[in-house]
Parts: C-alpha cells; sequence; structure tokens
C-alpha cells in the first residue's frame, strides 16, 4: 500500500476523530448526566461529566479509514462487486473488532446508566477468546494464517501447525486484557491517565507499520495499523490530559483488538511484545501485584499497574505518558529492526535450504 494512500487515510481519520468528537460527546454526556447541552465545557478543565463511549469514537473512524483503504487497494473488485482476498481478510478481522467493541460498549453503557456491575469478567474473557478464534479460523479459510512462529535471536521458525488456532486466540485474549489494563486504574477505566493508552496504541501502530513497509509485509496488516494510528490521533483531541472523553472499555477492547488484529495479519507474532512493551511491562505489573496480593495480602506498589504507582508517587499525567512513549518507542523502534532481519534471516534459510538441495541431487 503506497505511502499516499497511508497520508491520506491517517490525515481524514484524525480530522473526523475531531469532529465526531465535537458532535457525540453531549449525546454521550446525556447517558451519563441525563442533562443535554452541546456546551462540552472547559477544555482544559474538569466537571465530572466526562463520559465514557471512546470505542465508539474510535471504530468510525477505523470504519471509515478501512472502507478507504479498500477501495483504493482492491478497487477492481469494489467496481466489479467481487469479494477480493484482501477484502475479505480485513473485514473479517474488522468484524471481530467491532464485536470485541460491542461487548464493551454494552459494559459502558451499563455503568454510565448505573444499572448493574455488569457481566462477569469471566463470561467476557471467555467471549473475547471465541470471537479471536472465529477471526483465526475464518482467516485459515480467506488466505491462510501464518502458523509458525519467527522467533528473536536468530533461533528459526517454530511450527505450530492445528495447535495455533486454539492457542493463539488465548494469546489475543490475554493482550487484548493487558490493553485494557493499561488503560485503566484499579479496574475503573475512567481514572488511569488520560490519553495514556491511546498515545501507546499510536506509537505501537506506527512501529509495526513501520517494520512491515520495510520488511515489505502484510498489505492488510499495515491497513489496520495505519487506521488504529489515525483514530487513536483522532481521539486523543479529546481524551489527552484533561479528557473531556475517556476510552472507557469500548475504547479499550476497539485499540486492545485492533492491536492484536494488526498482528495476526501481518503473521509477525512476537512483533507485539516488542512494539507493544509499555503495554506488556504495565500489564505484567498490575498481573504481578494482583497475584501478591492474593498470596500475602500485601501490594507491592502503590498503586495496581506501573503508571497508577507513578501518579499516585506524584507523576503527573504528562509526565507518565513521557515515561511510557520512551518505553514505546523503544519497543516499537526494536520492532522494525525485528521485522527487516527477521526477513533478511528468512531469506538466508530458503537460499541455505535451496543450496542445501541442490548439493545433495
Amino acid at each position: 500500500m503506497s505511502w499516499s494512500v497511508q497520508a491520506v487515510i491517517l490525515g481524514c481519520e484524525m480530522v473526523l476523530g475531531y469532529v465526531l468528537g465535537r458532535v457525540f460527546i453531549p449525546y454521550f454526556r446525556r447517558i451519563k448526566t441525563g442533562k443535554f447541552d452541546f456546551y462540552i465545557g472547559d477544555r482544559f478543565a474538569k466537571d465530572g461529566s466526562e463520559p465514557k463511549f471512546g470505542g465508539v469514537v474510535i471504530m468510525l473512524c477505523v470504519i471509515f479509514g478501512i472502507v478507504t483503504g479498500v477501495i483504493f487497494y482492491d478497487s477492481q473488485a469494489v467496481l466489479s462487486f467481487e469479494n477480493g482476498e484482501f477484502s475479505r481478510r480485513v473485514f473479517i478481522a474488522l468484524g471481530g473488532v467491532l464485536m470485541l467493541t460491542a461487548i464493551g460498549l454494552s459494559e459502558d453503557y451499563v455503568k454510565e446508566k448505573k444499572l448493574g456491575i455488569g457481566m462477569k469478567p469471566l463470561y467476557k474473557i471467555c467471549m473475547e477468546y471465541l470471537i479471536c478464534l472465529g477471526v483465526c479460523v475464518g482467516l485459515r479459510y480467506c488466505g491462510g494464517v501464518q502458523t509458525a512462529v519467527l522467533m528473536p535471536f536468530h533461533l528459526g521458525y517454530v511450527q505450530f501447525g492445528r495447535l495455533f488456532y486454539p492457542l493463539f486466540p488465548l494469546f489475543m485474549t490475554v493482550g487484548i486484557n493487558m490493553v485494557k489494563i493499561h488503560d485503566c486504574a484499579g479496574g475503573k477505566t475512567d481514572t488511569g491517565t488520560d490519553g495514556l493508552c491511546a498515545v501507546t496504541a499510536l506509537i505501537f501502530s506506527a512501529g509495526l507499520s513501520s517494520g512491515l513497509a520495510a520488511g515489505a509485509g502484510s498489505d492488510a496488516a499495515q491497513l489496520f495499523a495505519v487506521c488504529t494510528m489515525g483514530a487513536a490521533g483522532g481521539f486523543l483531541f479529546w481524551g489527552c490530559s484533561p479528557a473531556k472523553l475517556y476510552l472507557g472499555e469500548s475504547g479499550a477492547l476497539a485499540l486492545g483488538g485492533l492491536m492484536t488484529m494488526a498482528v495476526l495479519l501481518s503473521g509477525e507474532y512476537f512483533v507485539f511484545l516488542l512494539a507493544g512493551a509499555a503495554v506488556v511491562v504495565d500489564g505484567a505489573c498490575g498481573l504481578l501485584q494482583y497475584i501478591v496480593f492474593k498470596i500475602r495480602k500485601k501490594l507491592l506498589m502503590k498503586g495496581y499497574t506501573l503508571h497508577e504507582h507513578l501518579q499516585k508517587k506524584g507523576h503527573g499525567d504528562h509526565s507518565v505518558i513521557g515515561i511510557f512513549a520512551v518505553m514505546s518507542v523503544a519497543g516499537a523502534g526494536g520492532d522494525s529492526v525485528f521485522d527487516i532481519f527477521g526477513k533478511v534471516f528468512h531469506i538466508e534459510i530458503l537460499l541455505g535450504g535451496c543450496l542445501f538441495g541442490y548439493k545433495r541431487s
């Protein structure tokens, strides 16, 4: 996919994110407070009426970007009313993200209207796993899925075969929930560091996109990465500190779904640990905190996650975002290097195999 098309999608999504926020925030506030007012309040202060539902803005931007990308990339199939392989793979992955967002949206609505505590965590995790499993199986019958995982440090490929289909959706589910932990503080999706998760997703997608471009990777994954960048950038007009719109569970699941689907489409599965370094570190700290608290009834840090711990140590939102942005940029840089040299190593393996076969013959 050409850089010009990516630039158009990125710019249009960011503008659309600003416009959608301006239009929808009054309606979202009405769900929370029962009052309707087109005035969204002081941009540089909070008044307690800030709604969730950031996932709606993100997904509308992503849908616009995906449709635009498919039209530009697969225009011949679109004009002839045929479904090309590229468009089928993209829309299968997009369908999975939409279902994840719908789960989060229902949770946000129930909690904003104070109708209850929402779905049990185990049920949500099972639904997320089944959605990811459905996407993996769907992609298998639409161009196939890379079931061999390229390991770091020149360890080569590990072939999972059929085991990939039950195992990788589990990895995706863990990744999605790590993004959710990264967004919230103490389990509440409106008390974390404003804009942190969106900034992390933006840097993650930029690293993945540049790595795929340099290593001649999947165009479908690149489209997903660019759409995630544009949607996160558009959301940040309203989601950066002090936020006028929170991601909520819908936004966290949307970003987590977009990030993991991009990794699935790319076929370079190890990159989530690199490009998503900030998410992995924050999520791992939160998990470790939970395990230690269950065993010893004692907290290792002042907060449930690393970013909440930094906040309680006196760091402001912008300072915390800066720390995690540096971590994300380092990870994204490592991802780009891994993508480039991983492709080189793969070519070396193929050439070596060909030469070995030639000598034997």
